[in-house]
């Protein structure tokens, strides 16, 4: 039986010649680097700086509101279904007495936890990105206030 015609062109030689096999192969890595890259790829748009080490690109600072406003969307159908399975689950168990309290406590939590987390989030995003906490502007302010007040010597 001859084995010889399946292997593939990349096992070794069947000589035994495995220097001029890795040479072979050591001189057409350069050129198929040196090919045009595919149309997805992105190392053609990357320089190469000396020594053949391309340097990291920065990263781009990406603002988290803008990144997880599309997920609020999908947050309210989210909800919306589980509020569904919630009612199919109250009825299987308080009509054919199929189903779980605990489970159908759970759905109820989950549900009352993403409304809370789509209130909460944008808010706490927006003071994220200002750099203060959603209770220090009201601080800030009446220290402001407090302040003055000393500077001027009035009392309240």
């Amino acid at each position: 039986m001859n084995t010889g015609s399946t292997k593939p062109e990349w096992d070794t030689p069947p000589n035994g010649d495995f220097a001029r096999y890795v040479e072979r192969l050591s001189a057409s890595a350069p050129a198929r680097s040196a090919q045009a890259p595919s149309p997805g790829s992105t190392t053609a748009s990357k320089p190469a700086a000396a020594g053949g080490v391309r340097p990291m690109s920065p990263a781009v600072p990406l603002d988290l509101a803008q990144v997880l406003m599309p997920l609020f969307g999908v947050l309210r159908t989210v909800r919306v279904v589980l509020l569904v399975l919630i009612a199919l689950h109250a009825v299987a168990l308080f009509v054919f007495s199929q189903g779980s309290l605990p489970g159908l406590v759970v759905m109820g939590a989950i549900w009352w936890g993403l409304g809370w987390l789509m209130e909460a989030a944008p808010k706490a995003l927006s003071s994220a990105g200002s750099g203060a906490t959603p209770g220090v502007a009201p601080l800030q302010e009446r220290l402001r206030q407090v302040t003055q007040q000393r500077k001027t010597g009035k009392k309240k």
